[in-house]
């Protein structure tokens, strides 16, 4: 199984050195399956990186929960209208798991790329994957991707969110009903 800190250098093309002087500069938080990173509403400017544990955020749309993303081992995750604009967030991170993450402000990541190209560099790489992976994100839906592909695309890229999530937060996800999902399910372990 792949270490957060492989992951991390192969999905972001950083270098393990690159990571680990970024690791100083971050300070190491737990959070409790249930707890909320931010809440629609409130304000969080922070970057964090997950070194255990699955993350999910979503949004609420006329009293359902819609699931817009997990991220789990080795992904960076921030509250994007905090973050960038200083703004109440949008949408709620909810811990799915039990985590371990390394958090920082973008105060001290402005000090950062000040005062050093090389981690100027490397948050503008940071950064450009993750609006690559956002877009990659948008074309999979918009390519009307199956629900079981999706779910398959899962399964391959980060499985540990299959063991983390409930059945119907996946659903959301997927954009699928709950027994729509068990029927995708049912239908792949009777293929194996």
């Amino acid at each position: 199984m792949m270490t957060y800190k492989e992951k991390l250098s192969k999905e972001y093309a950083l270098s393990i050195e690159q990571i680990e002087r970024l690791l100083d500069e971050m300070t190491s938080i737990n959070f409790r399956k249930g707890e909320f990173v931010v809440s629609e509403g409130e304000r969080n400017n922070h970057l964090y990186i997950l070194k255990s544990g699955v993350w999910r955020n979503f949004r609420l749309n006329e009293g359902e929960e819609m699931t817009l993303w997990f991220a789990s081992l080795g992904e960076f995750v921030f509250p994007v209208w905090g973050y960038a604009y200083d703004e109440p967030s949008k949408t709620t991170i909810e811990v799915e798991a039990d985590s371990e993450a390394y958090m920082i402000s973008k105060k001290r990541i402005n000090e950062l790329c000040s005062e050093s190209l090389e981690m100027a560099n490397l948050f503008r790489t940071v950064f450009e994957h993750h609006a690559f992976w956002m877009e990659n994100f948008l074309l999979f839906f918009a390519d009307h991707v199956s629900a079981q592909q999706r779910y398959l695309a899962i399964m391959q890229k980060s499985p540990e969110i299959l063991q983390s999530v409930s059945l119907k937060k996946l659903a959301s996800y997927l954009f699928v009903t709950p027994q729509s999902l068990s029927r995708i399910r049912a239908g792949l372990r009777k293929k194996r």
